[in-house]
């Protein structure tokens, strides 16, 4: 059958969980633009776009809005929501505008890298507080010569959730190891539960997480990036040693699988046909509280201990343009949105799944589930984000056409590898 590529980040905010956009590479430069002038006693304009569409998220991101203008009376800032696939195809374009947006929503990532090469983000390092981030996130928020180009306000974490009743039914437990995980998942089939949960009729990027991890687990976060930047070949021993460990899982998972939607592969799940799911907190995020209370996760396992052990965080947060009219007006905003307080209101109103990126910022709505992501975070050598941040939904097309192969004809895993290559230089125009 065939399986239609649809971009998880247009994909999520479809669900409501984050409300995050894909993204056009930059290809244009630009020149930072003098200040308009302003009138004596006059506010000034200030235009941040959000592609935030939820209810929540709306009221969430003017309540920052009317707060940050508490502290800074002379501005008059206006909120600007554009569903996500919109602001996909218009970030670039806003951008390059000669009065663009001041500020966006963005998240951290290859993508706003390669806006900062194209002299298209202001700098915002005087924006960025010297305590509070982690060194992971103060890199993730840097371009290559180490100024700061993204504000990071909120992330979440990936990991292999289950619910803890039905561990308890099963009478299992956490798996640490990879080798404890093959086991685990031949135990639960032999109970006659589906171990792995893996809908692809419309949500084939999933295929990207799993490869992520064992490629971060077997290769280390510097190959995962090298790779997914084009300096390393999908035809790499390395990689074929990636397919060759998830080739020891393939049996395990749900053979139903390829014909279930997203909605019908976290229903199933839910109702413990399905054990472990591979996924984001959002998994959970239209379930009932009873199920979000009975919900828990574990770490991916570890396949080699040798290899320093890096977690996906996806990481939002805001940008400024270079073009701004008023580029000191935007470095106020994005001073704002870097403290606490700015973090724990958003999240307060938003009630998204999430943690404030700041660490001295809290949770308005800890739960152990949530503590124990931000803990497994912190406690990694390194973070990425997830491979259509780290590269592109180009690049995510060649990856989810290459997997959805490989798990059903995995013999063939030296042509994949082959054609993944190929797919992968033409989409980057090589």
């Amino acid at each position: 059958m065939n399986h239609p590529t649809v971009s998880r980040r247009g994909f999520l905010s479809g669900v409501g969980a984050l409300g995050l956009a894909s993204a056009l590479s930059a290809c244009a430069t630009s020149t930072p633009a003098a200040p308009a002038a302003t009138g004596s006693g006059s506010s000034k304009a200030l235009l941040l776009k959000s592609r935030e569409t939820s209810d929540k998220s709306r009221k969430a991101m003017q309540a920052l809005l009317d707060e940050f203008v508490k502290a800074n009376p002379q501005y008059k800032p206006t909120l600007n929501t554009m569903e996500a696939a919109a602001f996909q195809q218009q970030i670039r374009a806003d951008l390059t505008l000669s009065t663009p947006p001041d500020v966006l929503t963005w998240f951290a990532g290859e993508i706003a890298s390669n806006f900062a090469k194209q002299g298209l983000l202001l700098d915002a390092t005087s924006a960025f507080p010297a305590q509070g981030y982690s060194d992971q996130f103060a890199k993730l928020s840097a371009d290559a010569s180490g100024k700061k180009i993204f504000i990071p306000t909120n992330y979440y974490w990936w990991g292999m959730f289950y619910r803890t009743s039905q561990f308890e039914k099963w009478g299992v437990s956490e798996p640490k190891t990879w080798d404890e995980f093959v086991a685990l998942c031949k135990t639960l089939q032999g109970k006659g539960v589906s171990p792995l949960a893996l809908p692809l009729a419309d949500a084939a990027w999933l295929t990207a997480s799993w490869f992520d991890y064992l490629n971060l687990r077997i290769n280390g976060a510097t190959f995962h990036r090298a790779l997914l930047a084009g300096q390393e070949s999908y035809t790499d021993p390395r990689v074929a040693k990636v397919l060759d460990v998830w080739r020891e899982v393939l049996p395990y998972l749900d053979p139903a699988g390829k014909g279930l939607s997203f909605q019908e592969g976290s229903a199933k799940w839910q109702q413990g046909k399905d054990a472990m799911f591979l996924c984001g907190p959002f998994l959970a995020d239209s379930m009932p509280d009873d199920v979000k209370a009975d919900i828990s996760f574990f770490q991916f396992p570890i396949v080699d201990p040798a290899v320093p052990v890096a977690e996906e965080a996806p990481l939002d947060g805001f940008i400024a343009s270079a073009r701004s009219a008023d580029p000191d007006g935007a470095l106020a905003f994005l001073k704002y949105a870097a403290t606490p307080a700015a973090q724990e209101l958003y999240l307060k109103i938003s009630q998204n799944t999430v943690i404030p990126a700041n660490s001295q910022a809290k949770s308005p709505y800890s739960t152990p589930l949530l503590e124990k992501g931000r803990a497994m975070v912190a406690a990694a050598a390194d973070v990425t984000q997830f491979f259509n941040r780290d590269s592109n939904d180009d690049q995510l097309n060649a990856l989810t056409t290459a997997l959805v192969k490989f798990i059903d004809k995995p013999g063939d895993a030296a042509g994949i590898l082959a054609q993944w290559q190929d797919d992968s230089a033409k989409a980057r125009g090589n």
